[in-house]
């Protein structure tokens, strides 16, 4: 008996030591009345000669539901490509992400892995087929900022390396998989407000075109197919654009539809939509196009610069940042202000 009230108590030393080297709680601690996961999206194959069948084109969602809830309408996290849920869930330094402060704002949050991301089972029948390594150098270019963890932003730096360990190898289903899955969500849980980041903008705005009555809003961090037109043939215009559409470039240098021919994005034209750009990421200076473009197809949109808004020299992981609390804020109070509307 002796010896194992030292044993626990030893034990109890080392849970301590653990929990205050892993311990966050940036955002404060969480207090909900749901946490879980699920999975949307699924295709059973037919029985083989065996009676056995397959799965594929599933996608992995997870959720944290507040005790007390704030808002009516939920956030869907995308994450960005080669990336997956847990990008939003802790910093490379071990500090909270933003997942924590958009719960402890009262917002039902849910998250995904895109179909052949992290929890979400890969195919070989996804893309190529094959295993790809991630690339610290693309991450490295990416990380540009002034915020970034572990010093300088290197290839090998450690915050890069720590960021890297979260980047998916598998190969992805793709954005037409991906966007069916969302709509699924979005019937099971919206509406709801999509918050997209990088490559994960393409399914997403497709999601939002599928399915625009459960699309309360959306919140797209330099997304991809966040101009409309780089995914022209994805997204429902009206008039529709032909096989051959190619933009003109304007007097301020956009691509944009020819005037006098204009189509209108007519399934995200009630939507409100909000794009992020930060100062240090050479996908910052593009929204402006963007928006451009997705204002003269009809849709409500208005670009927001994260140094305006009290998150100075943020980069395109701005989630990962050590003023990451900074740049929550700025999303939140986004969120709040579509439904406010």
């Amino acid at each position: 008996m002796k010896s194992t009230k030292i044993l626990g108590a030893a034990g109890l030393a080392i849970l301590l030591s653990s929990t205050a080297a892993f311990a966050a709680g940036e955002a404060g601690p969480l207090h909900l009345r749901g946490l879980g996961n699920f999975y949307v999206g699924a295709v059973v194959s037919e029985p083989d000669a065996e009676g056995n069948v397959s799965v594929t084109n599933q996608m992995y969602v997870g959720y944290a539901l507040p005790a007390e809830a704030k808002h009516d309408i939920p956030l869907i996290l995308v994450h960005g490509g080669g990336g997956q849920a847990s990008d939003w869930f802790s910093t490379p330094d071990g500090r909270d992400g933003w997942r924590n402060y958009f719960v402890n704002a009262g917002f039902d949050t849910y998250w995904v892995d895109r179909p052949g991301y992290g929890r979400s089972p890969t195919s070989a029948s996804y893309g190529d087929g094959q295993i790809a390594s991630a690339n610290s150098g693309i991450i490295a270019r990416l990380s540009a900022s002034d915020n970034f963890p572990g010093g300088e932003v290197t290839p090998t730096s450690e915050g890069v390396i720590g960021w890297l360990k979260g980047s998916s190898s598998t190969p992805y289903a793709g954005n037409e998989i991906a966007a069916k899955d969302l709509s699924e969500l979005l019937d099971k849980v919206g509406p709801a407000i999509l918050v997209l980041h990088s490559a994960g903008g393409g399914s997403g705005f497709w999601a939002a075109d599928l399915n625009p009555e459960k699309v309360a809003g959306i919140i797209a961090i330099e997304a991809s197919g966040s101009d409309g037109l780089s995914q022209a043939q994805s997204l429902t215009f009206d008039p529709p654009l032909t096989a051959d559409f190619v933009p003109v470039e304007g007097a301020d240098g956009c691509k944009l539809q020819p005037e006098g021919a204009v189509s209108t994005l007519t399934n995200l034209a009630g939507i409100p939509v909000t794009l992020v750009s930060t100062p240090n990421s050479f996908l910052g200076a593009p929204q402006v196009c963007a928006l451009a473009s997705l204002q003269q197809a009809g849709v409500t949109a208005e670009l927001v610069k994260m140094e305006d808004v009290g998150a100075p020299g943020t980069g395109h992981f701005l989630m990962a940042e050590t003023n990451n609390a900074d740049s929550a804020k700025a999303i939140i109070d986004i969120a709040e202000g579509m439904l406010a509307e």
